[in-house]
């Protein structure tokens, strides 16, 4: 059976987006001259038969060489797959994890704790800078890596804040979010608001905080892999 790329989309910041795609197109570009620099040098132009099937299988044989160390990076996953590998390492997540939960796989909407507040890309309208959207294929065994690595690292923080949201409950500012959601009157919504008690101690909020960073998200593995490219 052939291995099928797993393919991630990802909120990221609209510069790097573009900052990535120039990279990438800069890399394919030089691999497309590589490309015709090697079958002018093998002469396929003047091969037929053959002669001419053996010069493509050396082509693509040399090209998978380059491809594997790094020289020719032709796609944007060739472009971040090194990085992917580089942080996932950095972070301790490059050993053995258990596969995910059949439950778990692929469920849709973020892990709890892994909010636009969790990457800590909030603009002064307290709304989500990530509004750019990046598509990458990784190879299935990388992909498959990264997936496991970012839910069992994360599994730990992930429960402790489920505990917590059943002890102190969602808080004011999940509150005032569903009631702006629900078209709410703005002057409803200042009574609203100034009427909410934050149940939780300071303690126990300075807890979430530290739980919620401990949640690691594939988006967080590639968005540090864009910036390591770029």
């Amino acid at each position: 059976m052939v291995a099928m790329p797993k393919q991630f989309v990802i909120a990221v910041e609209e510069d790097d987006r573009t900052r990535l795609n120039a990279v990438v197109k800069a890399a394919f570009n030089e691999e497309e001259k590589w490309l015709e620099e090697t079958r002018d040098r093998e002469g396929l132009q003047f091969l037929r038969g053959r002669a001419a099937s053996m010069a493509r299988v050396r082509i693509r044989e040399e090209q998978a060489r380059l491809r594997a160390q790094g020289v020719l990076r032709g796609s944007k996953a060739l472009v971040l797959a090194p990085g992917v590998r580089a942080e996932l390492k950095a972070r301790g997540m490059a050993k053995r994890f258990a596969s995910v939960p059949a439950g778990e796989a692929g469920a849709s909407g973020r892990r709890v704790g892994a909010g636009p507040r969790h990457y800590g890309r909030l603009s002064e309208e307290d709304k989500s800078t990530l509004t750019g959207r990046v598509a990458v294929e990784l190879p299935d065994e990388l992909g498959d890596q990264l997936v496991r690595a970012c839910y069992w690292t994360s599994q730990p923080a992930v429960e402790a804040l489920w505990e917590w949201q059943k002890r102190w409950g969602d808080g004011p500012e999940v509150k005032l979010r569903e009631a702006q959601r629900a078209g709410l009157p703005s002057g409803f919504l200042a009574l609203f608001t100034a009427g909410l008690a934050t149940p939780a101690t300071a303690d126990a909020l300075l807890e979430k905080s530290v739980l919620q960073g401990q949640i690691v998200t594939t988006g967080d593995i590639i968005r540090a892999a864009i910036h390591r490219a770029i």
